[in-house]
């Protein structure tokens, strides 16, 4: 009986060998396999990464983006490449300018470019952004007006307002009346019952800057105006809210659960 149990455990010490043998011939290109396989954790976005800023004699920048932009790593690839190229060239301008105005002998006063982005609409389908951007380059006032970014969270794609749409214009014809309506409301607030007639028309809503608002879902659109497109300077920027019900007939399928119902 002692030599049947010494040979089992024998034939036992060697089958673990053997395992062991192969566990350590094989395993190792398995794990590597295994390892390139396996989807790419994406790393992190610093918070600092979500601004740029210069200071200097001739430029003072400042762009920023939203934390809601870090929620999709191709957008903000996207838009930080945007920034630093926005940077970029208003550095050069700057400097260029400066030179000649030094050369001239000219004053020169420090140029100022400022982007800041802000989250509007955030729901399964669709992100969107929103930014005033406002400049000075010399002269009696600055410059100011908007940037839109809306992006399809499915297709991982920046589309335009347009894109929403199976007929654009159709959208945008049965938008406009409520378009003008506000629009107009806005002005006679803003003007206190004084008549304009060089800024009383109501200007075309398919040259206008659009973005979508709300979270989880878009209830609003909002049409952003630069300056001398509504009013004069001294009236500003406009933002004019504006309900999108008249645009749902004509909503693409997968953007149809993004929007509020009426």
């Amino acid at each position: 009986m002692p030599d049947t149990l010494d040979r089992a455990s024998r034939k036992m010490d060697l089958a673990a060998g053997l395992l062991l043998l192969l566990w350590s011939a094989l395993a190792p290109p398995a794990l590597a396999q295994a390892i390139a396989q396996a989807p790419a954790q994406p790393q992190p976005i610093a918070a600092a990464d979500l601004m740029l800023r210069a200071d200097t004699p001739e430029l003072r920048f400042r762009w920023a983006l939203p934390p809601e932009a870090t929620l999709e790593p191709a957008l903000f690839s996207a838009m930080r490449a945007e920034g630093e190229a926005s940077l970029a060239s208003e550095q050069k301008a700057a400097l260029n300018d400066e030179a000649e105005a030094r050369k001239a002998k000219f004053p020169f006063r420090q140029y100022l470019w400022n982007q800041r982005w802000s989250a509007e609409a955030e729901t399964p389908a669709l992100l969107a952004l929103s930014a005033k951007v406002s400049g000075y380059t010399g002269g009696a006032h600055g410059n100011a007006g908007f940037a839109t970014s809306l992006f399809d969270r499915a297709a991982q794609a920046r589309i335009a307002f347009a894109d929403l749409f199976t007929d654009p214009k159709a959208a945008i014809d049965a938008l406009t009346p409520g378009w003008c309506k506000a629009l107009d409301a806005e002005r006679a607030a803003r003007r206190a019952g004084q008549p304009n007639t060089m800024f009383s028309d109501c200007p075309p809503l398919a040259e206008r800057t659009i973005t979508p608002m709300g979270d989880p879902i878009i209830y609003s659109l909002r049409v952003l105006v630069d300056p001398y497109i509504a009013g004069p300077w001294s009236e500003g920027v406009y933002e004019i809210a504006v309900d999108p019900a008249p645009a749902l007939p004509f909503l693409k399928p997968a953007y149809r659960s993004a929007f509020a119902k009426p």
